[in-house]
Order: structure tokens, then C-alpha cells, then sequence
């Protein structure tokens, strides 16, 4: 989400570019913290201690993936953030984060799951654009005209393909196993013959 969205950031006195290493370190946190926060709930399930620590660390991965996706700008100018909305960022991202780890491991239903994942679409683009609430630019004084700049979209995009065929491979996964749809317990019944079922 945040990569699309930094595709509309313009400021209309300087072009922007990437520095696409930077944008790709960016990138790896956010895998990195997710991957960790996930496998942490899925072996250890969601008791308090375990789901706040898995929440807290991913949570502040997702806002380091922000940040560290913001310092790859390039620009005639210099970014300046207002602490107490970049504090309120990092806390929607946790909060975000934990209730996400929760849903991955404890919600059942193709409905239940449609709705925790609105929850968090929301949740994750309110962080982002709270982020973005925190930022302005300053530009430098002796910019005479816009510098010129390559497509962001040349530097963002590239890197997208392969999240994206994960999303798309996972989302394939989730849509045809029973048990991730539907729990344990319907599943069962599915499996069940119908006389069984009917009894």
C-alpha cells in the first residue's frame, strides 16, 4: 500500500526521485518484521505476552518500512516531520500490527475473514497517511526551477511484481483450503459423506 500511495506524493517546486536501495531495504523490513510477527503467533499461539511482543515488533517494522521508504526521496529540499503525529502513526501501526497477527490466527469464516481484512486495510492506510500528516518539505532556497527527476513508477513498481504474485499465490491458498476458510469444524462436516452429515 505504501508504495502505490507514494506513487500521488508530488511537490509541485521540486521533481522526486528514488534512491531505489534505500527503497528496497524499505521493502525488506516490512517482509522481515511481517514474517517474523506471523511465524511468532502461528508456533506460539496468541496468549497476551506473545501476540503484544509479535504486535510490537511488526508493528514497528511497518513503521520502519514507512520511514525508511520516506528517506529514499530525492529531492531539492529537506523532509521535516511533527513528532506527535509520527508518534501517532507508530501507534496506529502496532495496534494495527497486533489485531492483524490476532485475526491471521484466530478468525474462521470466509465473512469473519472478509471483515478483519477491511479492518486492517484501513487500518494500515490510516498509518500511512497519518505518516504522510507528519511530513513537510522545506524546500531549498536557491531552487530555480523544478530539478528533473526519472518516473517514481520506474524505481516502485519493479519492486511490487514479487510481493504481488505472493499475494496472489496466498490468496489462491486461502481461497481453496477448507480449513482456512471455513475452521476445523466445518471442514469436518464437509468432509463428512452426507448420510453422515444428515444424521
Amino acid at each position: 500500500m505504501h508504495f502505490i500511495g507514494m506513487l500521488g506524493f508530488t511537490v509541485r517546486e521540486t521533481g522526486i526521485d528514488y534512491d531505489g536501495p534505500l527503497t528496497l531495504a524499505s521493502l525488506l523490513f516490512a517482509v522481515v518484521s511481517v514474517g517474523v510477527g506471523v511465524g511468532a503467533v502461528a508456533y506460539r499461539g496468541t496468549r497476551p505476552p506473545v501476540l503484544l511482543t509479535a504486535g510490537l515488533f511488526t508493528g514497528l517494522g511497518v513503521a520502519g518500512m514507512h520511514y525508511t521508504g520516506m528517506a529514499a526521496l530525492r529531492m531539492d529540499g529537506t523532509l521535516e516531520y511533527d513528532l506527535p503525529t509520527v508518534a501517532a502513526s507508530v501507534t496506529i501501526a502496532v495496534a494495527a500490527a497486533t489485531a492483524a497477527l490476532w485475526a491471521a490466527v484466530s478468525v474462521r469464516g470466509l465473512s469473519a475473514a472478509i471483515g478483519a481484512s477491511l479492518v486492517m486495510g484501513v487500518a494500515v492506510t490510516g498509518m500511512h497517511y497519518t505518516g504522510m500528516a507528519a511530513l513537510s518539505v522545506r524546500l531549498h532556497t536557491h531552487v530555480a526551477e523544478p530539478a528533473a527527476a526519472g518516473s517514481p513508477a520506474t524505481v516502485v513498481l519493479p519492486m511490487l511484481v514479487a510481493p504481488l504474485v505472493f499475494l496472489i499465490v496466498a490468496g489462491t491458498i486461502v481461497m481453496f483450503d477448507p480449513l482456512l476458510i471455513l475452521g476445523d469444524d466445518e471442514a469436518d462436516i464437509g468432509r463428512r459423506p452426507r448420510s453422515a452429515v444428515l444424521r
